[in-house]
C-alpha cells in the first residue's frame, strides 16, 4: 500500500507528529490540499514536498552523510552536463552509474548520461544545495587549488620568502590537486634552479608546476615528516606511508624518496580505495574472456596469474577478483609488498625482508591459517612459486602476478626459475596478460575515415574494419591530452589438456601461444584493435602501449 505524503515527510524528518496532526486538521477544515497547507505554514519547502512525492513513487533518498564519492568521475563526465541537468554522479557499482539529483524522473538527463558513459543510470534524491556543493567541491576544486598554489609560490614578491604554515598548505594542495586530477602518482623533481611537479594521469606524466629551487628542501622535509621517514640522511632511498585527510577526502599515499645528483626526488603513489573497480565488467574484459576469468576465480582451487609490466593494472585486476569471490563464509588472505588497499574482511600482510618476512615464508605461514583464497603480490623466486603451486594443488585458490610481456611467456618464466613442469601443468588454471590503454575523451574525440594502412591492419588480424576511426584532439576537460580514464586490454589463456601437455613437455613459448589461439585466445594486439573499432580508444594509443607479436 502506498504511503501517505504526510507519513513520508515525517520519516524524512521534515515534520514532527504534532505538526502533521495540526496540518491534517487544517485540511479538514478548509479542504485545502495537505501540501498547500504545509507550504503556507512554512513547515516544508517546495523541494521537501517534491522529494516526498518522489519517494512515494519509489525513488531512493541519498544518505549524503555516508556517501563515498568516486572523484575520478569528475574527469569523465563534463561539468556542463552536470550543471545543465542539476545532477551529481558519485559512484559506479554493479555496472550502474549512481547519480544524485533533485528530479529522479528526468528521463532526458538519464538517457544522456547512459549514452555518455555506457552505464545504466541509477538515480538517488538529494537536495539541490547538496548537489551544488558537491559539484563545487569535486568539479571546481582543481581551479581553486591552482589559485592557492600560485599565491604561495609567488609569495615574498619573488624573493622566495615563505613561512612554515605556507609549506604545510602547499604540500597539502599538491596532494589534493593530484586527487582531483585523478593522478596515480605525484613527482617532486629537483632541477638546477627549479623544482618540477609532475602528475601521472592515465599512465602519462604531465608537468603541472614549476617552483623556485628554494621550495625543494621544505617540501622534501614536510613529506618525509608526514610519511614518518628519516630526515637526517638524504643520501639513501627512503620509503614511507601517509594517511592523508583533507578536504578532498581521506586516502593512503605511498611515499618514496631517491637521492640524485641535483637532490632528492619524491614520488607519491595515491592509493584511493574508491577508484578500485568493484565489478569485473568495469575492467575492460571482452565478454568471452570475462566469462573465462569468472569461471576460473569461482573454482575452489588453482593458480591464476596476471602478467604485464609495472603499472599495467595487474594488482587492480586481482583485487577486483578477490572482492568478487570474497564472502563471510571463506577465509581470504593476502601477502603483499606493500599492502596497496585495505579490503574489509580480508586478512592482509605486508612482507618485511629486513625482519625476515619474505614472500616465501609469509606464504608458508599463511597456509597454516586455513585460507580458502590467497593473493600473493608477486612471484619473484622459486620458493614462492613452488609454495603457490603446492597451495593450489591442496585445495586453495591462489592469485598472483608475474612480470612477462604476454600470457604464454609466464609459463616459460616459471619453468626457467625451476618449478616442476608436471606440477605447473596440473596447478595452473588461467594466465592473463594485460595492458592499460587510455580512453578517448568523449567531449573532443574526432572521427575520421579509416586510413588504408589501418584498414590493412584490421584485415590482417581478421577483424571487421570500421569505416571510421576516432582520434584524440584535446580540450579543457581532458587537460588537452585527448584522453580521459583508462581501460584494460586482456589476453587470456585458459589451461586446457592440450596446453597442459605442452607445459609438461617443456614446449616453446610460440607453441603454447599457437595452441592457445587455436583454443580461442585472442592475442593482446587483436583485443586492442577491437577497442579501436568500438571507438573507445585510438590506433595511436594502441601503437604506443601494445606491441604486435604476431
Amino acid at each position: 500500500m502506498k504511503k501517505r505524503i504526510g507519513d513520508i515527510l515525517m520519516e524524512m524528518g521534515f515534520l514532527d507528529q504534532d505538526q502533521l496532526k495540526m496540518a491534517l486538521m487544517e485540511t479538514q477544515k478548509t479542504g485545502v490540499m495537505l501540501g498547500d497547507v504545509l507550504r503556507r505554514l512554512d513547515w516544508v519547502t517546495e523541494e521537501d514536498l517534491q522529494m516526498a512525492i518522489a519517494v512515494q513513487s519509489g525513488a531512493q533518498i541519498l544518505d549524503t552523510e555516508k556517501v563515498v564519492v568516486d572523484q575520478s568521475l569528475a574527469s569523465r563526465i563534463p561539468i556542463e552536463v552536470v550543471n545543465e541537468h542539476g545532477m551529481f554522479p558519485f559512484a559506479i557499482e554493479d555496472g550502474a552509474l549512481k547519480v544524485a539529483c533533485s528530479n529522479p524522473f528526468d528521463v532526458i538527463a538519464r538517457d544522456r548520461l547512459e549514452r555518455l558513459t555506457g552505464y545504466r543510470v541509477k538515480t538517488f534524491i538529494a537536495r539541490r544545495a547538496w548537489i551544488a556543493s558537491a559539484t563545487d567541491l569535486y568539479y571546481k576544486t582543481a581551479q581553486n587549488i591552482d589559485q592557492e598554489i600560485e599565491a604561495i609560490s609567488y609569495s615574498g614578491h619573488g624573493q622566495n620568502v615563505f613561512k612554515d604554515d605556507q609549506i604545510v598548505t602547499l604540500s597539502n594542495l599538491l596532494i589534493e590537486k593530484g586527487n582531483v586530477l585523478g593522478a596515480s602518482d605525484i613527482h617532486v623533481v629537483p632541477d638546477n634552479n627549479l623544482v618540477r611537479i609532475y602528475y601521472r594521469i592515465d599512465g602519462v606524466l604531465h608537468q603541472k608546476h614549476l617552483f623556485a629551487r628554494a621550495f625543494l628542501q621544505p617540501l622534501l622535509t614536510r613529506y618525509k615528516i608526514m610519511a614518518d621517514m628519516d630526515i637526517s640522511n638524504p643520501n639513501i632511498p627512503h620509503d614511507g606511508r601517509i594517511r592523508y585527510r583533507g578536504r578532498v577526502g581521506e586516502f593512503d599515499i605511498r611515499v618514496s624518496t631517491f637521492p640524485t645528483q641535483l637532490g632528492e626526488t619524491v614520488v607519491m603513489r595515491l592509493l584511493i580505495h574508491n577508484k578500485l573497480a568493484k565489478d569485473l565488467r568495469e575492467l575492460g574484459f571482452e565478454n568471452e574472456d570475462l566469462e573465462r576469468f569468472k569461471t576460473a576465480i569461482k573454482r575452489p582451487h588453482g593458480l591464476i596469474l596476471t602478467t604485464g609490466p609495472t603499472g599495467s593494472g595487474k594488482t587492480t585486476t586481482l583485487y577486483c577478483a578477490l572482492m568478487t569471490v570474497n564472502s563471510p563464509s571463506i577465509n581470504s588472505m593476502t601477502v603483499e609488498d606493500p599492502i596497496e588497499y585495505g579490503i574489509p574482511t580480508v586478512r592482509q600482510t605486508a612482507v618485511n625482508p629486513k625482519a625476515g618476512l619474505t614472500f616465501g615464508n609469509a606464504l608458508r605461514s599463511a597456509l597454516r591459517q586455513d585460507p580458502d583464497v590467497i593473493l600473493v603480490g608477486e612471484i619473484r623466486d622459486r620458493e614462492t612459486a613452488d609454495l603457490a603451486l603446492q597451495a593450489s594443488l591442496t585445495g586453495h585458490l591462489v592469485l598472483s602476478t608475474l612480470h612477462t610481456n604476454d600470457a604464454a611467456s609466464a609459463i616459460n618464466r616459471l619453468l626457467d626459475i625451476g618449478v616442476n613442469a608436471g606440477i605447473l601443468a596440473s596447478a595452473l588454471s588461467l594466465v592473463v596478460a594485460q595492458r592499460l590503454v587510455r580512453l578517448l575523451c568523449p567531449k573532443c574525440a574526432l572521427r575520421q575515415p579509416t586510413s588504408p594502412d589501418v584498414l590493412k591492419l584490421f584485415q590482417d588480424k581478421g577483424i571487421s574494419a570500421p569505416a571510421e576511426t576516432t582520434h584524440p584532439t584535446g580540450c579543457d576537460s581532458c587537460y588537452n591530452s585527448g584522453y580521459r580514464g583508462r581501460s584494460g586490454v586482456y589476453e587470456v589463456i585458459q589451461i586446457d589438456r592440450a596446453i597442459a601437455g605442452l607445459i609438461f613437455s617443456g614446449a616453446l613459448n610460440e607453441d603454447i601461444q599457437d595452441a592457445a589461439v587455436k583454443a580461442g585466445t585472442h592475442l593482446m594486439f587483436k583485443q586492442a584493435l577491437k577497442k579501436v573499432a568500438q571507438h573507445v580508444t585510438s590506433i595511436e594509443e594502441v601503437s604506443r602501449v601494445i606491441a604486435d607479436y604476431e
